[in-house]
């Protein structure tokens, strides 16, 4: 297996971790499935393969008995912060590329005491659809929401942001329309109107949320900065159907759009071959190869590994985690993601596909230097 580790990785999409890392075994469950139903992480995510695996690896990180008992023990005697620092130098990682809306923030580590605590970097990605909920929340006025809205996503790099990140796919799906001003207007009426009735609100108004979308793409082409779209595999809100990177084809013909690199993420599972198509055709596509989320084995890790590598141009892929929660899940990735890389390209070395040198300038491009590139770090 060719070996990686001396190559620091670019977490290009990750979360922050809870402030609070004390907690007991069926907290801990709940962070490893993407159910809302409780039951699948009491009974049954201690039979996934991933989990099984990430005990184990836990367990010898941390020196103690292979168990979830002795493994959540054993991290609840540390400091989060001792917890912190521990697991992102031993993943040699670089920078962590963080979508900060979600966990709450006042739930979670700030990305500058995660900076200062772990000694790596960290820039922030904004998302665009909490920026929606919000302003739809406080203003009743739809021209004064797209005011608004346009100002907040203008000089984003000045306001200390590296990229966008949309979740429409959770919402509307990816299949994202152009709209008039008056149909956008008249969904807008109906969030609002949802938003005062229940004093919150989860935006998932089409129109709206579409009509925002190109707003914020027009921005991000003039900006040149990054969009990354969740694709493919997520929570029980996803239409699967409707995640499919395939839908974004009329935003990908935009010509008007083509100074706006996207990035589609999580490998867009079970889309792996279709994302890796769609950044091996247009040029300002990039895929995200992710080896903590969605919680798949090492065996599957390899299948979309090589589907990616052997379809697309590595200067268009790119490493992540997708880690939320606990910093486990950033540690396990980086130590992963290097293994499984590491072994399909070895096997390409092996079936006379590429040579030794070949191969590690490639990894050095999905784990360290596309995002470099993509997000001007």
């Amino acid at each position: 297996m060719l070996e990686l580790s001396a190559i620091p990785v670019v977490d290009n999409h990750c979360h922050p971790v809870l402030s609070n890392q004390c907690m007991d075994v069926l907290q801990f469950r709940r962070y490893f499935t993407e159910a809302s139903a409780a039951s699948l992480a009491e009974r049954h995510v201690p039979n996934t393969v991933y989990y099984l695996w990430m005990i184990r690896q836990m367990a010898s990180f941390y020196s103690c008995a292979c168990n979830e008992d002795a493994v959540i023990a054993a991290r609840n005697s540390m400091s989060a912060d001792t917890l912190l620092a521990r697991l992102v130098r031993e993943a040699a990682i670089d920078t962590l590329v963080l979508d900060s809306a979600y966990p709450t923030p006042e739930e979670c580590s700030t990305p500058e005491r995660i900076s200062a605590v772990a000694g790596c970097r960290t820039t922030k990605m904004l998302r665009l659809e909490t920026l929606m909920q919000r302003l739809v929340v406080t203003y009743d006025d739809f021209d004064e929401v797209v005011a608004r809205f346009t100002e907040q996503i203008s000089t984003l790099r000045e306001k200390g942001y590296c990229a966008f990140k949309s979740i429409v796919a959770y919402r509307t799906g990816l299949a994202i329309a152009e709209w008039s001003k008056d149909q956008a207007a008249l969904s807008f009426a109906e969030a609002r109107a949802e938003a005062v009735q229940n004093g919150q609100l989860r935006i998932a108004h089409k129109p709206l949320i579409d009509y925002l979308l190109h707003i914020a793409f027009s921005s991000a082409a003039e900006q040149q900065v990054a969009v990354q779209f969740h694709t493919g595999y997520g929570d029980g809100s996803i239409d699967m159907l409707l995640g499919n990177p395939l839908h974004l084809r009329a935003v990908l013909e935009r010509h008007d759009y083509r100074t706006m690199p996207i990035v589609l993420l999580h490998e867009s599972y079970p889309y792996t071959q279709l994302g890796a198509y769609l950044a091996t055709i247009y040029p300002h596509v990039y895929f995200d190869l992710s080896y903590t989320i969605p919680f798949v084995d090492k065996l599957e890790m390899l299948a979309f590994t090589r589907q990616a590598l052997s379809v697309a141009p590595a200067s268009k892929l790119m490493y992540s985690s997708d880690g939320i929660y606990v910093p486990e899940m950033h540690w396990a990735a980086a130590l992963r993601g290097r293994q499984v890389i590491g072994q399909v390209l070895q096997e390409m070395i092996d079936a006379d596909e590429i040579d030794q040198e070949q191969a590690y300038d490639l990894a050095r491009l999905v784990l360290h230097d596309t995002a470099y590139s993509v997000y001007k770090l």
